[in-house]
């Protein structure tokens, strides 16, 4: 892969000036962030925006779908992160989630029908189902048990065409943003609403007790929170009730006539 970082201009957020790279085709944002974390001159923290991926990645090596300036595809490489990672990746979830949430919704639709699917998709819930609006895919790069960068991926679908060879391969129904809100936006009214509520998220790591509070909304923000649902994990089937995340990541899950069981999210 060929990547440049000599196109870079600037975005400016709550936080401050942030460097933005905007490509128009990739294979992958993420990819791309993780051949330009090879640069000795990569910024400490860099956002890189594409028009289309060919390749996207979401979860577990899956494939993630989008048509071209369909979608928001977003990758933000944050350099000397200090922060726990399953603590960060919730914050991350959050960011999103809240920035989805600053743009209004169709009658009928409330906040509260937008939730996070654990570990990291962000869900709608709707009278026919549940959809998968977002997704974030958190890659992080080590020098020995030295964590050096993170690369926040996150993607959003807006209007996107869904074939069925596509739809078919998903664990969830997938959604499209704009079904849902009262008046259509485009990948560039939603990327500054997200990393600013993400860079929101990250700075509150870094208060007094920032954490708790990162981990307790992240619990108020679950889909399926203490109620009985089919999951799978490992690859194995099994019927709970989830009572909540732990701060390292476990989640917690009571099952009828036996005990309560951690889990680590597959």
């Amino acid at each position: 892969m060929t990547t440049d970082i000599g196109n870079i201009s600037k975005i400016t957020t709550n936080r401050g000036i942030y460097p933005l790279l905007r490509l128009t085709t990739v294979s992958s944002t993420n990819d791309y962030a993780i051949e330009l974390l090879r640069e000795p001159d990569t910024p400490s923290e860099l956002i890189i925006v594409a028009e289309h991926q060919t390749n996207g990645k979401g979860q577990m090596g899956r494939k993630w779908h989008s048509s071209f300036g369909n979608n928001l595809n977003l990758s933000y490489i944050i350099k000397n992160i200090t922060y726990a990672p399953f603590i960060f990746n919730m914050a991350i979830a959050l960011g999103v989630l809240e920035g989805i949430r600053k743009f209004p919704f169709i009658e009928g639709i409330k906040e509260t029908h937008i939730n996070i699917k654990w570990p990291n998709d962000i869900v709608l819930i709707e009278d026919s189902g549940v959809r998968k609006i977002a997704g974030i895919l958190i890659e992080n790069s080590w020098r020995g048990e030295t964590q050096t960068a993170s690369i926040v991926g996150v993607g959003v679908n807006l209007d996107t065409q869904f074939s069925k060879e596509h739809v078919s391969g998903f664990n969830l129904m997938p959604g499209n943003l704009n079904d849902y809100l009262s008046e259509n936006i485009s990948a560039l009214n939603l990327e500054l609403p997200i990393i600013n509520s993400i860079q929101k998220r990250i700075h509150m790591l870094s208060t007094e007790r920032g954490d708790e509070i990162i981990l307790t909304d992240f619990n108020k923000e679950l889909f399926g929170l203490n109620s009985e649902r089919h999951y799978t994990i490992d690859n194995k089937p099994f019927k709970g009730t989830l009572l909540g995340i732990e701060k390292d990541g476990l989640g917690v899950f009571s099952r009828k006539g036996r005990d309560n069981i951690k889990v680590q999210s597959s």
